[in-house]
């Protein structure tokens, strides 16, 4: 089902965030802690670099190796210091239907487009909704989409609900964009008569805002079939923390400071550190966002109404 980690704020060494925690990303690969499921499928990250060329272009990297072994990815981790970072682990059914190819592996950003999304969830019977989501898709975002995961197809949905997905989009632009997307789900599944439990987390930055969203369609509604992964609330949960400089302080990795005077705020499918406290689940049917007063960031959560 996924692992994701957000992150938008001041310069902050890659490698503390993806290898060094001792609840890292890299490490949810094969010992996630409110997962049951590994997440083998890939990994991939869109990072923004201040200092870099171009630096409102993130640094994408994916691959379908299991990016704990990945040398490069390390030796760049050690060397990149985003402001802004989506990264996400791929975990997927353990089913020889269930396709593991680059194509698949999140975030998602077209070429030209400013917004990038990573999917923490699954959309049940999502082969039956594509043909009724073309007719909400534009025919020019339509032809980008490459792979055959439900996540692409709701990021050609999203960014088909913006007026031009190649500017810089403000807040105001993205919340109903994600909004519409979600209704939009909503009414297409009632017509196909899909009443099963459907996780649609996900995690939305430009470089400049950072979104995310903790929603479930149908939740409580489950088949036989995946009774034996033993779903549940803990393993979609959204967790946050807010502060300033990330990295090892009083014997744990954690950001330090008051919220009042945050400077960076981290965004996470489950927290990366074993010690819990200075992270705030948020509640589920709700969206997080991350309000910028100059150098400061501010979390706001609000409840969503589908």
């Amino acid at each position: 089902m996924c692992r994701v980690v957000a992150y938008l704020g001041t310069p902050v060494v890659l490698d503390d965030l993806l290898f060094k925690s001792d609840s890292s990303l890299m490490k949810q690969t094969y010992a996630p802690q409110m997962l049951k499921l590994m997440n083998l499928a890939g990994f991939g990250m869109a990072a923004w670099e201040q200092n870099s060329h171009n630096p409102e272009i993130p640094f994408i990297y994916k691959t379908i190796s299991v990016p704990f072994f990945d040398r490069n990815l390390k030796v760049l981790a050690q060397k990149l210091r985003p402001t802004c970072l989506i990264a996400h682990i791929r975990g997927v059914l353990y089913d020889p239907s269930s396709k593991v190819n680059i194509q698949n592996v999140h975030p998602f950003q077209y070429e030209g487009f400013k917004l990038a999304m990573a999917h923490n969830g699954d959309l049940a019977y999502m082969d039956e909704m594509k043909f009724e989501l073309l007719d909400y898709i534009k025919p020019e975002i339509a032809k980008k989409i490459e792979g055959t995961t439900d996540s692409e197809w709701m990021y050609a949905l999203l960014m088909s609900q913006v007026e031009d997905p190649t500017k810089d989009l403000e807040l105001n632009e993205i919340l109903p964009a994600r909004e519409s997307t979600l209704k939009i789900l909503k009414q297409v599944r009632n017509k196909q008569g899909i009443a099963l439990a459907s996780y649609v987390n996900l995690f939305l930055s430009d470089g400049n805002d950072l979104v995310a969203t903790r929603f479930t369609f149908d939740l409580g509604c489950y088949e036989d079939k995946i009774d034996e992964f033993e779903l549940s609330l803990a393993d979609l949960s959204l967790w946050y923390t807010l502060g300033q400089d990330y990295g090892w302080h009083e014997d744990e990795w954690k950001l330090i400071g008051s919220a009042a005077n945050a400077d960076s705020v981290m965004v996470a499918s489950e927290p990366l550190s074993r010690d819990i406290t200075n992270w705030t689940e948020v509640p589920e049917y709700s969206v997080l966002y991350v309000k910028s007063e100059g150098n400061r960031r501010q979390v706001k959560i609000v409840d969503l109404d589908i």
